[in-house]
């Protein structure tokens, strides 16, 4: 029987602090690892419920106006609903069998929170992009969450399931070896290799199928041409007075009142303040000529989010998105320690990525926290429902060693290796829990489709 263990504070970094060799903490890990049975790692009992239940703590706090935009969007396919309801996934994670190895984790790394982003040098980087869950809390969170995604995603693509599953066992093996690369190199090195474009390509490696490469050279094509002039090309028009401001597309995008815009603005001005001093300088150079509020993604559509729109003074446009920091729930209720939401996302993103948006950064106002950065600054996506049987296994590798790197950041990641290697059947206990997951995934869709149809 597994020891029970304490309980975390999610954005006390401090607590992840492990100043013993990589030698002690692989043995740690082991240590927990061996304590555990097949049955604790791999056991979810697929239950019957009403998942507005649980998703009805957060929704408390989302603008209600957008809550069909949500539920519609939800309603596409099953990784839809999936993306939806991490609410849901982190409810059944705190209530089911944790390793008690703590790091800062992505909350929410499922497939289709991988994407390409610009560095602050202009390099096309591919890395996790989605924070609004991400905290200090137990590391097999995201790599669970990671695998019930790769399942569904072979189900919509009709892939064979067997394969599937078998390949997963693998996958989950090159996360653990990506973790003892990873611990091989100078920890500098390991906290500052890029994620680029060349370097996936070196991933993906040269004898990978033409179609990973066909998908991956589309959506590096699609991705070095999104910048603030194609959102400004997209999202924006010229009025009869010859003013620039966004298009008006209500409930998905619609213009602020002038209470809110002036309280946008303000939070604005103490977001500056707190940039690195070449951005600030940027900044002081630019005015804010529109605000609106627009509906992004499938599980963040109710939070508030606002577009802004910023002139240069010679002329052009800059878009920054800022978005509402909502706390994170338990399942149960929202966690009590909310302040500084936004301070918070930044941080983990950070620590995360390989590379950042220089723009990143934060403000609250009386009541609220929000973070900001450029809205599709060469950002881009590998279209999951494009992905064949080759270029399926070619994308969960190189995500699973992106999700590597990503958790090797936090100082506990050699128990992480432990834990992995003290069974040989870690590998197949964690694919079997996320088959019993996909069928509770399946049971909650087709129990919310019914729901909505009542309605």
């Amino acid at each position: 029987m597994a020891k029970k263990i304490k309980e975390i504070a999610p954005y006390n970094f401090i607590a992840t602090d492990h100043y013993q060799s990589h030698e002690y903490l692989i043995k740690e890990g082991t240590s927990i690892g061996k304590e555990v049975t097949y049955d604790e790692l791999s056991n979810f009992e697929v239950k019957k419920r009403n998942v507005f239940d649980i998703l009805a703590i957060r929704e408390k706090l989302l603008v209600k106006e957008l809550l069909p935009i949500k539920y519609q969007r939800m309603s596409a396919n099953t990784f839809a609903f999936f993306r939806g309801t991490a609410d849901v996934m982190a409810y059944d994670l705190n209530n089911g069998y944790k390793t008690g190895i703590d790091g800062i984790i992505c909350g929410d790394a499922h497939l289709a929170n991988f994407g390409f982003y610009s560095s602050p040098e202009r390099q096309l980087l591919f890395d996790v992009n989605d924070f609004d869950e991400s905290r200090v809390s137990y590391w097999e969170y995201d790599l669970k969450r990671f695998l019930v995604s790769a399942l569904l995603i072979a189900d919509s693509q009709n892939l064979p399931k067997n394969d599937a599953e078998i390949f997963l066992k693998k996958a989950v093996d090159v996360y653990k070896e990506a973790l003892k690369n990873i611990a091989k190199l100078p920890s500098i090195e390991r906290m500052l290799f890029p994620n680029t474009v060349e370097n996936i390509v070196q991933t993906f490696g040269n004898e990978s199928d033409e179609s990973t490469q066909k998908l991956l050279k589309k959506a590096v094509k699609k991705a070095v041409h999104k910048d603030s002039n194609s959102a400004v090309e997209k999202f924006t028009e010229v009025d009869e007075n010859g003013k620039r401001k966004f298009i008006e597309n209500s409930p998905v995008t619609k213009h602020v009142s002038q209470s809110d815009y002036l309280t946008i603005v303000t939070g604005y001005e103490e977001y500056k303040n707190n940039l690195p001093s070449n951005i600030k300088l940027y900044l002081s150079q630019c005015r804010v000529i529109d605000i609106v509020r627009h509906a992004v993604g499938v599980g963040s559509v109710g939070t508030l989010c606002f577009l802004m729109l910023l002139q240069n003074n010679d002329g052009s446009y800059l878009v920054l998105q800022i978005k509402e920091a909502l706390p994170i729930t338990d399942g149960h209720e929202v966690y009590a320690n909310k302040d500084q939401q936004g301070l918070n996302i930044v941080n983990c993103q950070k620590i995360l990525q390989s590379a950042s948006d220089p723009f990143l950064g934060n403000f609250k106002t009386e009541d609220k926290y929000f973070y900001v950065r450029q809205f599709r600054d060469m950002k881009g996506s590998i279209k999951l429902d494009k992905l064949d049987w080759d270029s399926f296994r070619g994308y969960v590798d190189v995500c699973i060693i992106l999700l590597a790197r990503a958790h090797s950041q936090s100082p506990s990641f050699p128990m992480i290796i432990g834990y992995l290697d003290s069974q040989d059947w870690m590998a197949d206990a964690f694919v079997t829990y996320s088959k019993n997951y996909r069928k509770q995934v399946l049971n909650d869709y087709k129990d919310f489709l019914k729901r909505l149809e009542d309605e």
